[in-house]
């Protein structure tokens, strides 16, 4: 390198060259000329930017694509709709229309089925035992006459009928339970609850033959059903006609001890007549057989010429048939 051209470099001056190369860009200026016309010029808020507000036009354009589809739909169109929509999502919030409301159910107490019970099961099971075995010695004893020696013949007779008191209790336990047992009134129309009472007051009256014989056939009837002893259950309907004409004989003999006052049997005959009318009622063994007796009399009335007897007769055969029908009815 020459002399001369050092020169003409050291005489150029530096600083000019540094402070253009130091400008900002085009883009950056104009960015900072936009910056200061937003910022306010008020003292000590230099540096605070306003908000910059959306040019008018831009809530124009999104209004008007509203306003053209408001302005198309007809006021008929659009009640339409806005029914529709209200309709879906009454059907959503309240669920499919063919269901039906839980309030309009109506609501029906059911009884729950009963659970099998060890304990009355044992007890069901003794008593009916009991009533087979005391029972089968009681009619040793009243069938050949044998003396009561020992009072066997007695406590026997007693202990048959508690047999088939507890097994009577603990079926009515299991059934309804003992605490939640139904009206007298209902009660009153079941056969074991008949038999239950007519047990307790034949444990405290006179001794018969007839009095255990129901007792000692349903037992039978009940360990063969249980054991399934084919050969007695066979002969289930003979002996329920044994049972049947069993009482048909407790009631003469009842009013033929009440004729000659022996023992309160007129209070025996009393409850037996009641129970015995509502099993007619309601039993449809016994009011069948009850039905056929009347026949048969009917058949042998018939040759009795006395006015006021076939008066009497023909309302009394009128007076139970009615009285049968309209429990028929009611069932």
């Amino acid at each position: 390198m020459s002399a001369a051209t050092t020169e003409e470099f050291q005489q150029q001056p530096f600083q000019p060259q540094f402070q253009a190369s130091r400008q900002a860009p085009i883009h950056q200026q104009r960015i900072k000329e936009q910056q200061s016309t937003t910022t306010t010029t008020t003292p000590g808020n230099q540096f605070q930017k306003q908000p910059i507000q959306p040019p008018p036009q831009f809530n124009q354009r999104q209004q008007q694509p509203v306003q053209r589809q408001v302005s198309n739909t007809p006021p008929q169109s659009q009640s339409k709709t806005t029914s529709s929509k209200s309709s879906a999502k009454d059907s959503e919030d309240n669920g499919p229309t063919n269901e039906i409301d839980s309030s309009k159910k109506k609501k029906r107490l059911v009884r729950a089925p009963p659970t099998a019970n060890p304990l009355k099961y044992k007890a069901w099971l003794l008593g009916h035992c009991f009533t087979l075995i005391f029972g089968t010695i009681s009619f040793i004893f009243q069938i050949f006459w044998l003396p009561n020696k020992w009072y066997i013949n007695s406590i026997c007779y007693r202990l048959s009928l508690l047999g088939s008191i507890t097994a009577l209790t603990a079926t009515f336990s299991h059934k309804f339970g003992l605490h939640w047992l139904p009206p007298i009134a209902t009660l009153m129309s079941h056969q074991n609850f008949q038999y239950l009472v007519l047990a307790i007051i034949w444990c405290f009256s006179f001794k018969s033959i007839f009095k255990i014989i129901p007792y000692y056939i349903l037992s039978l009837l009940h360990l063969s059903q249980m054991k399934k002893i084919d050969i007695i259950m066979k002969h289930t309907s003979f002996l329920a006609s044994i049972i049947a004409y069993d009482e048909l004989f407790l009631i003469i003999y009842l009013i033929l001890r009440t004729l000659f006052f022996r023992n309160a049997s007129g209070y025996q005959l009393t409850i037996f007549l009641i129970f015995y009318w509502l099993r007619i009622l309601y039993n449809k063994e016994t009011g069948n057989l009850f039905a056929a007796l009347i026949e048969r009399l009917d058949d042998k009335t018939k040759s009795i010429k006395n006015a006021r007897f076939q008066h009497y007769w023909s309302k009394t055969k009128g007076f139970i048939k009615e009285k049968q029908a309209e429990e028929h009815q009611d069932n």
